[in-house]
């Protein structure tokens, strides 16, 4: 079995390297093939890579990275924090639930560009990106919350309080545990979805040195090859972070006993 186990955790990311090998050669041919026909070249992985690695003895570019995931990481948090507060004031009180409903069905219906807009006509433009970030995480944490409060067993619930067991012992031995797994699933998504939104917001309200400013930048200077190597160092980061975050929340980590 150990053996067996063994062999699954190096075939996974020998499988991962061999995808990721196989849409470098799919980038390789079709952009060697569009470089015929277009003026304006697609960079190749090499020339991509290339650029990417000067990137990383540059300070400014670290600063930049810095400065995006300070962006995002505080969106994140604070939408954890508040959606989690926001669904459990929603499970005890009907009309904070109903009068909070159409604003978590504008977030999740408004495209993410048009919020960027409208709220850069009032938030400063370093806390934009937080904002969105925060924004785009909020209600997914929310609604996540949401559903595993509902998943609690009440009929557990009941024979916990028959037994005698106190509100704060159903709470840390019901309610929470049950509630992880959806909270986890939120978050990991979550993140996602906040990275993305926040370079995004980065790149149109252009907030200095920041990676989607240096996007921008590159962009306007016709400066291609540094598009995708910034690209794919926001790739890169994004993966960085999910793993992290699937690594110190693993779910056998949920036992709260």
């Amino acid at each position: 079995m150990k053996v067996f186990g063994m062999k699954n955790k190096i075939k996974k990311p020998a499988t991962m390297a061999g995808c990721v090998a196989f849409w470098v050669l799919v980038w390789q041919i079709a952009a060697g093939i569009a470089n015929k026909n277009l003026l304006l070249k697609i960079p190749l992985p090499l020339d991509t890579a290339k650029t990417l690695i000067l990137n990383f003895n540059k300070p400014l570019f670290w600063q930049a990275v810095f400065t995006s995931l300070s962006h995002v990481l505080l969106g994140f948090v604070s939408a954890v924090v508040l959606g989690t507060l926001a669904a459990i004031i929603a499970n005890h009180s009907r009309l904070f639930n109903a009068l909070s409903a159409p604003i978590f069905h504008i977030i999740r219906s408004v495209p993410v560009a048009a919020f960027i807009i409208i709220a850069w006509l009032w938030v400063p433009t370093y806390f934009l990106p937080p904002f969105i970030s925060f924004l785009m995480v909020f209600p997914i944490i929310k609604s996540q919350i949401d559903s595993g409060l509902s998943a609690v067993d009440d009929r557990l619930t009941e024979m916990a309080m028959v037994y005698g067991m106190g509100k704060l012992k159903i709470i840390k031995h019901i309610k929470i545990p049950t509630v992880l797994p959806f909270l986890r699933t939120a978050a990991i998504t979550g993140l996602g979805i906040g990275w993305k939104s926040g370079i995004a917001a980065e790149v149109i309200c252009n907030p200095t040195g920041s990676l989607g400013a240096l996007l921008s930048g590159a962009k306007s200077t016709i400066n291609y090859e540094q598009v995708f190597a910034v690209t794919l160092m926001v790739v890169i980061l994004s993966l960085i972070l999910e793993n992290i975050l699937k690594l110190l929340w693993k779910e056998k980590n949920f036992d709260t006993n």
